[in-house]
C-alpha cells in the first residue's frame, strides 16, 4: 500500500508496483443514468481507497480475451472487476514513487491513453493496457511520465442516439464527451499526483487512436501533444444523424421492442437489463460516432485531412505535435469484421463492389485488381486464403496507411511518422505480420517475456521514443508534404529513413498514384470502396 496526500482529493490509496505507485479505479465523472451526460465528481475530502479497478462500462465481459486472441498472446488477467452502466467512468494512474529526486521536479509529463475495441469493447483494466512498466521504463531512462488509463461509454450507451432520446434531453457521443470529461479531470486534479496538468499527451488505438483524432475538433483541446495508434480518422466514419436514427430502430428491434409507442422509447431503453446489450444487439452493428453538430460538427473526409481548415479542426493550431503510428498490416483486424465467414469466392465478390463504387472509373478498378492480384486470372481467384490476404492489404492501403499519410503530411504543426514491421511472434491467424493491436503491445512493455531478445530491444527502444515524445523532446526529423521523414520498426531494429523509400519503408505508394490525375478517382472515393466492401455483409 502506498499513501498520497492529494490537496484537494484527500487522503488517496494507491497500491505499489515495483518502483510504481498505481491510483485504481478513481472515478472521474459520475452519470445520472446510462444515457446522461458525464459530470465531474467533487470529493468531500475523505480518503480515497484506489487500491481496486473499477467496474467495466457497460460490454462484453470476454472483450479482454477476444483482443489478446487478436494478439495471439495471453497474459495474466486480474478478476473481473464487474460491469456497471453508471459507475464505470474511471481511470487508473502510474506515478513514479521516486520521480522527484531523480527530476527534480515535481510536474511531471502525462500520457492519457485511450483503448480501442471498435467503440464496442474496452477496459482500462486490461492487462495489455496496464501502464506500470512502461512508466517504470521512463524512470530508467531518467524522463520520468504519469501515465493515465482511462474507460469511456461503450456500444449503445456510448454512441446510441434516437429522435426520442434527444427529445428527451439525451445527447450523442457520450462516449467522446466521457473522454473529454476525463481530460478536464485531469486537468483539474493530475497536479496533486505530481502531472503537469499543462503538459498531456493523449495516445490512443484504433478506435481509442480514431477518438484520439477527433481531439482536433475541439476548439480548445487540453492535450499538448497526440499519438494515434493503428486508427486514424475518417477510420469506422462518422453517422449522420438519420442514419443513426435508423440503426437505434433496429437496435429496437433486437431488444423486442419493435413498435413501441415513441413515448415509451427512452424508458425502455433505461430499463433494459445492460447485459442485452452485448447479448441481444449483433456484434457488428455500426453504433459508431455521430455527426451531432456539436462534437462532431461536419464529417471527417480525406479531403478535410488534407486541408485541415480551421472550420473542421479548429484544435490542430492548440496541439504542438502528433506522432501517427502505422503498422504494415493494422487491416489484419477486419479478417474478424466478417471477411473470414465470407472467403469463400471473395475475390469474385471484392471485384463486383469495387466496379459498383467505382463506376465510371474502369482504369483505376482494372488498376486495383490488377495490383493487389484480385483478378479473375490470378491464383487469388482460385484460393480464398490468399484473396483474404491481398484484400486485408488493399484495406491496410485505403483505409489505414492513407489516412494516416493525409494527416501526418498535412498537419499545420510538428508530425512525426512511425512505420511499425515488426512481424507478430505468436502462433495464430497473422504470425509473422505486423498485425493490428502488436504496436501497443510493444510499447507498454508488458509481453517483453515472451518477446526473443531482438524484438524485447524493439520494445523498449519503442517505449523510450514515445517517452521521449511526451517528453518533448525532437525525437526524429518531421514528417511534412515535403520531406517525408520516419522512423521504421523492423526485425527488432529501429532505423530513421530520409526520404523514405518503398522497399525501406515497406509501404507501396500504388494507392496515391491511382488516385492522381484528373480521370482518376478522389481519395474519398477510394476510401469508400473499403466501407462498401465491409457494409455488404
Amino acid at each position: 500500500m502506498a499513501s498520497l496526500a492529494h490537496p484537494v482529493i484527500g487522503q488517496v490509496v494507491g497500491k505499489e508496483s515495483g518502483h510504481i505507485t498505481q491510483f485504481l479505479g478513481i472515478k472521474y465523472a459520475s452519470l445520472q443514468d446510462r444515457f446522461a451526460e458525464p459530470q465531474l465528481v467533487s470529493y468531500s475530502g475523505k480518503d480515497l481507497d484506489a487500491t481496486k479497478y473499477g467496474p467495466q462500462v457497460v460490454s462484453p465481459p470476454a472483450g479482454v480475451d477476444l483482443e489478446l486472441g487478436f494478439i495471439q498472446a495471453t497474459l495474466p488477467k486480474p478478476d473481473l472487476p464487474g460491469i456497471s452502466d453508471t459507475e464505470g467512468l474511471h481511470l487508473n494512474i502510474s506515478v513514479p514513487r521516486q520521480a522527484t529526486s531523480i527530476a527534480g521536479t515535481e510536474a511531471f509529463p502525462v500520457l492519457v491513453f485511450i483503448h480501442g475495441g471498435g467503440f464496442a469493447i474496452g477496459g482500462n483494466w486490461w492487462p495489455q493496457y496496464d501502464t506500470a512498466k512502461l512508466v517504470e521504463l521512463s524512470l530508467r531512462l531518467g524522463k520520468p511520465i504519469i501515465a493515465v488509463n482511462i474507460n469511456y461509454r461503450l456500444g449503445a450507451p456510448g454512441f446510441l442516439t434516437s429522435p426520442e432520446m434527444r427529445a428527451a434531453g439525451y445527447k450523442a457521443n457520450n462516449g467522446l464527451r466521457d473522454q473529454r470529461a476525463a481530460l478536464s479531470w485531469i486537468k483539474e486534479y493530475i497536479q496533486g499526483f505530481g502531472g503537469d496538468p499543462n503538459n498531456v499527451t493523449v495516445a490512443g488505438e484504433s478506435a481509442g487512436g480514431v477518438s484520439t483524432g477527433y481531439l482536433l475538433l475541439d476548439e480548445n483541446p487540453a492535450p499538448r501533444r497526440l499519438i494515434l495508434l493503428g486508427g486514424t480518422p475518417p477510420l469506422m466514419g462518422q453517422l449522420p444523424v438519420p442514419v443513426a436514427d435508423g440503426v437505434a430502430q433496429d437496435v429496437l428491434v433486437s431488444l423486442g421492442c419493435a413498435g413501441i409507442a415513441t413515448e415509451d422509447v427512452t424508458k425502455v431503453l433505461l430499463d433494459t437489463p445492460k447485459e442485452d446489450f452485448w447479448v441481444r444487439i449483433p456484434p457488428g452493428y455500426p453504433i459508431f460516432p455521430v455527426i451531432d453538430g456539436d462534437i462532431i460538427r461536419k464529417e471527417v473526409t480525406l479531403a478535410s485531412l488534407a486541408d485541415q481548415s480551421a472550420s473542421v479542426f479548429p484544435g490542430a493550431n492548440h496541439v504542438e505535435s502528433i506522432l501517427v503510428v502505422n503498422s504494415k498490416l493494422d487491416a489484419s483486424i477486419m479478417a474478424y469484421s466478417g471477411l473470414m465467414q465470407r472467403k469463400k469466392g471473395i475475390a469474385a465478390a471484392f471485384r463486383a463492389s469495387l466496379a459498383k463504387t467505382l463506376d465510371g472509373y474502369s482504369a483505376a478498378v482494372t488498376a486495383i485488381v490488377d495490383h493487389y492480384k484480385l483478378g479473375e486470372s490470378s491464383t487469388a481467384d482460385e484460393d480464398d486464403e490468399e484473396a483474404v490476404q491481398n484484400i486485408l492489404v488493399y484495406i491496410n492501403d485505403v483505409a489505414f496507411s492513407l489516412p494516416a499519410v493525409e494527416l501526418a503530411a498535412n498537419f499545420p504543426q510538428k508530425s512525426y511518422f512511425l512505420a511499425f514491421n515488426e512481424k507478430n511472434p505468436w502462433e495464430g491467424l497473422f504470425k509473422g505480420e505486423a498485425s493490428h493491436i502488436l504496436d501497443v503491445a510493444f510499447l507498454f512493455q508488458n509481453f517483453n517475456d515472451q518477446l526473443s531478445p531482438e524484438q524485447r530491444k524493439a520494445a523498449e527502444q519503442f517505449g523510450k521514443d514515445v517517452i521521449s515524445f511526451v517528453s518533448g523532446d525532437e525525437i526524429w526529423p518531421a514528417f511534412n508534404k515535403t520531406q517525408h521523414t520516419m522512423a521504421v520498426y523492423e526485425d527488432g531494429k529501429s532505423k530513421i529513413i530520409e526520404p523514405p523509400s518503398e522497399e525501406e519503408a515497406g509501404r507501396n505508394p500504388f494507392v496515391f498514384t491511382v488516385t492522381t490525375g484528373t480521370d482518376a478517382p478522389s481519395k474519398d472515393l477510394l476510401y469508400k470502396t473499403f466501407v462498401d466492401f465491409m457494409a455488404a455483409h
